[in-house]
């Protein structure tokens, strides 16, 4: 069995080029002026005869010139003639090596006292000691900077130091992207024998790609059973009562394993310092809430993170938190009227026991923002110039505000409000509707999203449209959205609603002044992938990042510091999404060889054919002779019979 194939099918369309001689002949080719002489038989019958002789050594030719273009052209784009039946041999052809490797933090797991991606770097060493100067290697990760830098074609092996900098890939390339990646540099290495080789612990993800080359695994490990812990979810909890200087943070710890675990050592680290630990158990395939408890010794932003010691996966057992905290902030509430009591009670408590200052809005001057860290609105009327001048100044200097909407909006209040939260705000309805979505993703309603409501009613609100930064809703009615640097309840503060006497009120409440205080980091839970804010950054490994656009895609866990060179700079914890903590091994679609664990025998081995451009283009040189033959022998017969 034969088989042809091309290793740059693109350009046989320059095949095409085979009808020019055809097409230049037909519209050359002129009939020839009649002239009218005396009856000379034989000479006319030479004539006929020396005419039919000169047609056919055209056509020959014409055939010769197409032949030669169409060789040329099929030589170009490089056949290849494979067949089973070639002959194999001990010492493998020159040959081009994709190795795809899984960088996806489940092949950071530890058996044998070895990380699964050591040991897949130590079986890319056994692929370079077999490799030979003709061959050509080319290492891929799932992580699309590091391909950039280093995933080039290299000559006979690749070179140490890159596979000492392969890292994990916290955003891992889908496999899709990876193998595209793959095929693209193998149709750049020109080379007839190409072959990819993937090294993967097939955790969690399937691979269903169709590739043109053929695939085969390294295996890895065999281990089936996977034990590991993650701890995730760090989140400071707010000080309802008895607001003091002791920081609970809550978080949740999983057993991904099926064996039970006893005494499992957990830590809280503040500012690279260990300020808590304890020790608990958890059952096999269970996931529970946990708490620390630790005390804070400075104002101002804190940020560190809770850590579980276990030795199978370090890739999940950090889970980052960041926060800021002062004893006594100060907050101001503009309006007309002071805030209802629900409110006003719960904001006492943030507030260490000092109650808010109210200010009239025709009071208002740019002063007194430095003296306060949080601004409510509420029943503040029209929205007036200095009003809108007061609200842009905030946002240039980072400050929250908090608009809570009462029983009376000024139609230009409401323009402004639509405006800034990009919504179409409608009229009060005073009848009753019950909660039934609360975000998780939002740092205010984060952690009452899960938890059943006593009360879930309220009484009043001001209808609008869906929103897509809704924290809580009601019938797709948005009741509190947020945005970058403010948030606006729609619910009417000052209506009897039941659910402001639920717990559950009093702690988004407090979460909410708590973000906004800091409104120059965002109100959602970050995870890597999503895009912080920033003229300036440093990173999780300290290194620090001047930004032209100030927008940074984050690439790694860890607490990043906004703006590091200001007097009290914002920390933002960002954490892994966890797709690979629960390990389960999925048997891939796509048609892959599986390799045995002495593999070194079986690489190497394709014999996709051979290749014949140098036939072709053989062929075309003896043509063109055959052509240059051919002419020259009509010249001399031409010239002969003139002669005579």
């Amino acid at each position: 069995m034969f088989q042809l194939s091309f290793l740059n099918a693109g350009l046989l369309i320059f095949a095409a080029a085979t009808v020019l001689p055809l097409i230049i002949w037909l519209l050359a080719k002129k009939k020839p002026p009649r002239l009218l002489f005396s009856s000379l038989k034989f000479i006319k019958l030479s004539q006929q005869q020396e005419k039919s002789r000169t047609r056919i050594t055209n056509i020959i030719l014409l055939i010769i010139r197409m032949l030669i273009i169409l060789l040329i052209a099929l030589a170009v784009a490089r056949p290849m003639l494979s067949s089973s039946r070639f002959a194999k041999s001990d010492k493998h052809p020159p040959t081009a090596l994709a190795i795809v490797l899984d960088t996806s933090y489940s092949m950071d797991y530890v058996e044998e006292r070895q990380t699964r991606i050591d040991k897949a770097l130590a079986a890319i060493k056994s692929i370079n000691a077999q490799a030979t100067e003709a061959d050509r290697l080319i290492l891929i990760s799932r992580d699309a900077p590091w391909n950039d830098l280093h995933a080039q074609i290299y000559a006979g092996a690749i070179p140490e130091e890159i596979l000492y900098s392969v890292a994990l890939s916290w955003q891992a390339l889908s496999w899709e992207e990876t193998f595209a990646f793959a095929e693209a540099k193998l149709a750049e290495s020109q080379m007839p024998n190409r072959e990819i080789y993937l090294l993967s612990d097939f955790v969690n993800e399937d691979i269903a790609v169709k590739s043109q080359y053929p695939i085969a695994a390294i295996p890895i490990s065999e281990l089936e059973s996977r034990q590991n812990l993650s701890v995730s979810e760090a989140r400071p909890l707010p000080q309802i009562v008895g607001r003091g200087k002791q920081q609970t943070i809550e978080f949740r710890l999983t057993n991904h394993g099926d064996q039970d675990r006893d005494e499992i050592l957990i830590q809280a680290v503040l500012d690279e310092i260990k300020v808590a630990e304890k020790f608990v158990s958890i059952p096999a395939r269970q996931s529970q809430k946990e708490e620390m408890v630790f005390e804070i010794r400075s104002e101002g932003w804190q940020s560190g993170y809770i850590e579980v010691l276990d030795e199978h996966l370090a890739a999940d057992n950090r889970a980052y938190f960041a926060f800021e905290y002062f004893q006594h902030p100060r907050v101001a509430v503009i309006g007309t009227q002071p805030l209802p009591l629900h409110l006003s009670s719960i904001l006492q408590v943030y507030t260490g026991g000092r109650k808010p200052d109210l200010i009239h809005p025709s009071n208002l001057n740019l002063q007194i923002l430095d003296d306060y860290k949080l601004f409510i609105f509420y029943e503040f009327g029209e929205m007036t110039p200095r009003l809108r001048e007061m609200v842009a100044e905030l946002d240039a200097r980072q400050t929250g505000s908090l608009f809570c909407l009462g029983q009376s909006l000024a139609p230009d209040s409401k323009s402004f409000l639509n405006q800034r939260f990009s919504l179409n705000l409608g009229e009060r309805k005073q009848s009753a509707i019950s909660i039934d979505f609360i975000s998780p993703h939002h740092h205010p309603s984060a952690l009452i999203a899960d938890k059943d409501l006593r009360f879930a009613q309220v009484s009043a609100f001001w209808q609008s449209t869906a929103h897509s930064s809704s924290m809580i809703s009601a019938a797709q009615y948005p009741l509190a959205v947020s945005s970058p640097k403010s948030a606006l309840w729609l619910w009417d503060i000052s209506a009897p609603s039941a659910f402001f006497a639920d717990p559950a009120f009093a702690v988004f409440a407090y979460r909410q002044f708590s973000a906004l205080q800091s409104a120059n980091v965002p109100m959602a839970e970050l995870k890597v992938g999503d895009s912080i804010s920033a003229s300036e950054l440093m990173l999780p490994s300290l290194d620090k990042l001047s930004l032209a656009y100030p927008q940074y895609l984050s690439r790694e866990p860890g607490i990043y510091v906004v703006n590091p060179s200001l007097e009290n700079p914002a920390k933002i914890a960002v954490n892994i999404e966890y797709n690979d903590s629960d390990p389960t091994k999925v048997e891939p679609q796509t048609k892959i060889k599986m390799l045995s664990e002495d593999f070194t025998h079986e690489i190497f081995m394709s014999r996709l054919g051979r290749d014949l451009w140098k036939l072709l283009l053989a062929i075309a040189l003896a043509l063109m002779i055959l052509e240059i033959i051919i002419v020259k022998s009509m010249e001399h017969k031409s010239l002969y019979r003139s002669d005579k």
